[in-house]
């Protein structure tokens, strides 16, 4: 299988050295945050997820199962194994019911606005409300509406900017993501 059909939308050298820069920002950040503590693998692993579906996101307006799907096993494994290491195990479970939450929410919103959130957004949540869940419902709170204002500037931008525009799909996952991160990175 190649690398085009794995990652939609990362299919030239550009957009790879873009994912990849990209990436690396996003793993500094967590270093930066988690230091050399018992999150940070998970944390890490996150961010290279998050890279690749955002950029995906961004070049195809499709989020990618082969990303996405993995980390419902591998992102609560190493959690899990954060939790173990912390002896606090309410992290863990706040985490699992975050991604209920966020799921259901996206979900919601998904199946009342057709064609405004898809089900790749809906899957993405999940995985993002799992990892700001172990932080805290403040992260949880904080990087959502993140990412719904980020989303609602840019709407309202583009607007703005162009009278006539019509009404394409906006990836939405990148927003998610830089909200994660920034409730990532300001909660301490």
């Amino acid at each position: 299988m190649s690398w085009p059909t794995v990652f939609p939308g990362l299919d030239t050298p550009a957009r790879i050295r873009a994912t990849c820069v990209l990436g690396a920002g996003v793993e500094s950040a967590i270093v930066w945050r988690f230091g050399w503590s018992a999150p940070l693998p998970a944390y890490c692993y996150f961010g290279a997820v998050a890279a690749v579906t955002s950029a995906s996101d961004v070049a195809s307006r499709r989020i990618p199962n082969r990303a996405v799907l993995p980390a419902y096993l591998i992102g609560p494994a190493l959690l899990a194994l954060a939790s173990a290491a912390s002896g606090s195990w309410w992290p863990f479970a706040r985490a699992g019911i975050a991604t209920v939450l966020l799921v259901g929410f996206y979900l919601t919103l998904g199946l009342g606005f057709p064609g405004g959130i898809g089900f790749g957004d809906v899957k993405w949540a999940g995985v993002v409300g799992l990892y700001l869940g172990w932080l805290g419902w403040s992260a949880v709170f904080t990087g959502t509406l993140l990412a719904f204002l980020a989303a609602a500037l840019l709407v309202i931008g583009r607007r703005v900017a162009i009278s006539q525009i019509h009404e394409a799909a906006l990836p939405m996952a990148p927003f998610m993501t830089g909200g994660a991160l920034v409730a990532m990175l300001a909660m301490r």
